[in-house]
C-alpha cells in the first residue's frame, strides 16, 4: 500500500473525507462522525434511494486517465438514476474498499475531490459511508438519497400505446470512448506514436473520439431535463446499459411494445469514428454499448418546449413509438427488416 496512505490509516482517511465535505442539502441534521447519519425526511414523506458501484477492472483502469474523473463519475451515475425519476438529489453515502497495491494518497485525494465537485454541482451532501481494505481492486460505491417530484416520481411503468419514444443527447459515445481507451488512446493526449493512424482520420474525427472518451470517463447526468419532464413524460429510464436493454425494461414494466426506427437513432460522432477505425457497427454501439446516461422516455406530446428553457441546446430525438402488443422493443431497419431488439450490457453475461 502507498506509504502515505498507510501512515494516514483508516480513521485518518475518514477525517480527510470529513474535512472535504460541505453542507449543501437541506435536512442534514447529523452527518459524518456518528454511528449513523440523521436526516430529515423530505416534505411529502417520499424518499428516492439508489446505489451504483464502480469496480477496478470492470468499470475502470487506473491507466486510463484522471482519478478526479473517476470520483465525478461515481457520483454522476447515481445522479442519473435520480434524474430518471424526476427527482432532486440530497444526500450521499460513500463506500470505499482500497487494495494493497494502490491507489496512492495523491490519487485518492484527487478522486475524492472529483466526487465532492460533482456533489457540489448538484447540491449533494456526503453524510457518511464506510471504508475497508480490498483483496482485489478498488471498489467505489455511492448510495444517493433524493426527494421525488411533487405528486409522484416518474417510473418505468407508465408508457401507453400511442406515446412517442424519445431520447436525449446522442448514443454510443461512452462505448466508443471505452474502445478508444482500450486501444491505448488517452484523454487530452495526442495520437499515440505506436498506434497506426489511418489517412482518413482528420482533426474532426479525432476530436469526436476525444469527446467520446470524455463521455465514458465523466458522464453528465441529465438532471434538469429529468425534472423538466415531470408532467410531460409517462415513463422514463436512464440509458445505463444501452437502449436495447433499457427499452426492454420500459416495455416489460409498462406492458407495452415499442418500435424503434434505426434511422432515427442519434449516433455520437465518436461512435461513427471508432466504428470505422475498429470495424464495429456504430448503430450497435449506440443500441448496446451502454453508459451514455441519457434519458429514454415516452410521452404523448412534444417534449421539446418543456426542455428548451432548462436545457438549451440539448438534442432530443423521437426514435420510435409505443403500441399494444408483446412487451419487447423491435428495431425497424432502414432496409425494411424488423427484428426483436435484444442485447445491451449485462454484468452476469459478460465473457472474456
Amino acid at each position: 500500500m502507498d506509504p502515505e496512505l498507510a501512515a494516514l490509516g483508516e480513521f485518518g482517511l475518514i477525517n480527510l473525507i470529513r474535512q472535504r465535505v460541505h453542507q449543501r442539502s437541506p435536512g442534514t441534521i447529523l452527518g459524518i462522525g456518528d454511528d449513523a447519519a440523521l436526516l430529515a425526511v423530505p416534505a411529502g414523506g417520499g424518499l428516492l434511494v439508489t446505489t451504483d458501484m464502480l469496480l477496478e477492472g470492470i468499470h475502470f483502469q487506473w491507466r486510463w486517465g484522471r482519478p478526479r474523473d473517476l470520483g465525478r463519475k461515481a457520483m454522476a451515475v447515481n445522479v442519473s438514476d435520480i434524474a430518471a425519476m424526476g427527482g432532486r438529489p440530497l444526500h450521499a453515502l460513500l463506500g470505499l474498499a482500497i487494495p494493497p497495491a494502490g491507489p496512492s494518497l495523491a490519487d485518492l485525494e484527487a478522486l475524492l475531490a472529483g466526487l465532492e465537485e460533482e456533489a457540489a454541482t448538484y447540491g449533494i451532501t456526503l453524510v457518511g459511508g464506510d471504508t475497508c481494505s480490498s483483496q482485489s481492486g478498488l471498489v467505489l460505491a455511492v448510495t444517493l438519497l433524493g426527494a421525488p417530484p411533487p405528486g409522484q416520481a416518474l417510473r418505468r411503468s407508465g408508457a401507453r400505446p400511442g406515446d412517442g419514444l424519445w431520447v436525449t443527447g446522442t448514443l454510443g459515445g461512452a462505448a466508443a470512448g471505452l474502445l478508444a481507451l482500450e486501444r491505448g488512446l488517452r484523454p487530452g493526449a495526442p495520437w499515440p506514436a505506436d498506434i497506426a493512424r489511418p489517412a482518413w482520420l482528420g482533426a474532426a474525427a479525432e476530436a469526436a473520439i476525444q469527446a467520446a472518451i470524455a463521455v465514458h470517463l465523466a458522464p453528465a447526468p441529465r438532471l434538469a431535463a429529468g425534472q423538466a419532464l415531470v408532467g410531460c413524460a409517462t415513463a422514463m429510464i436512464d440509458v445505463s446499459d444501452g437502449v436495447a436493454s433499457d427499452a426492454g425494461h420500459l416495455c416489460a414494466e409498462s406492458r407495452v411494445a415499442t418500435r424503434i426506427l434505426a434511422g432515427r437513432i442519434p449516433i455520437h460522432a465518436g461512435a461513427a469514428a471508432m466504428g470505422r477505425l475498429t470495424g464495429r457497427d456504430p448503430l450497435d454501439l449506440a443500441l448496446r454499448g451502454g453508459e451514455d446516461y441519457e434519458l429514454l422516455f415516452t410521452t404523448p406530446t412534444d417534449p421539446r418546449p418543456s426542455l428548451a428553457e432548462v436545457a438549451p441546446g440539448l438534442a432530443v430525438t423521437r426514435i420510435g413509438e409505443v403500441s399494444a402488443g408483446q412487451p419487447v422493443p423491435r428495431l425497424a431497419r432502414e432496409d425494411g427488416r424488423e427484428e426483436v431488439l435484444a442485447g445491451g450490457f449485462d454484468h452476469l453475461r459478460v465473457s472474456g
